[in-house]
Parts: structure tokens; sequence; C-alpha cells
């Protein structure tokens, strides 16, 4: 039993571990994708269901803060407003 918490812990700190070596990968890949959104125009941000403000918002969040769950959130949130509206007009 004991050999088998050992190989959990042992696994978890080397999970950690490269959790803490690819952070600033994973922050450069978020923010290389933040700064070629900031490059859209509004017509093309429109088109994917985002706007600036969610873009400017995105990029406020702090750099071990993923900004794809927001962006993704504020988009599905779009979609179901709309969708709430079609239904109310049929």
């Amino acid at each position: 039993m004991l050999s088998f918490f050992a190989r959990n812990a042992s696994r978890d700190a080397a999970s950690a571990l490269r959790r803490a070596l690819n952070w600033p990968a994973r922050v450069g890949a978020a923010r290389r994708t933040m700064a070629q959104l900031a490059r859209m125009s509004d017509y093309e941000l429109r088109d994917i269901g985002l706007t600036r403000q969610d873009v400017a918002d995105a990029n406020a969040m702090p750099l071990d803060a993923d900004p794809s769950s927001l962006l993704a959130r504020r988009r599905a949130a779009r979609e179901h407003a709309a969708a709430t509206v079609q239904r109310r007009a049929a």
C-alpha cells in the first residue's frame, strides 16, 4: 500500500514539474494567439462570435489564466442570446 502512495506522489511531483517547465511556452502561445485576435478586424471578430472588448478583456487577464475559457464563455453567451431572440420571434 505504501508503494502505491509513493508512486502516486512521485507521479504527481513529476506532473507538477512538467507543468511548471511548460508554463512559459503555454503563456507564449496564448499571447501569440491574443495578438492574432487583436490584429483581426471587427468584422472578422464578429464572424467568430467575439468583439474587440472580449479581446481586450482577455488580454487584461493574469499571465497564468487561460484566456480561451473567457472567450468561449462570451461567445456561447452571445449564441444563446441570439437563439433566444430567434425563438421568441418565431
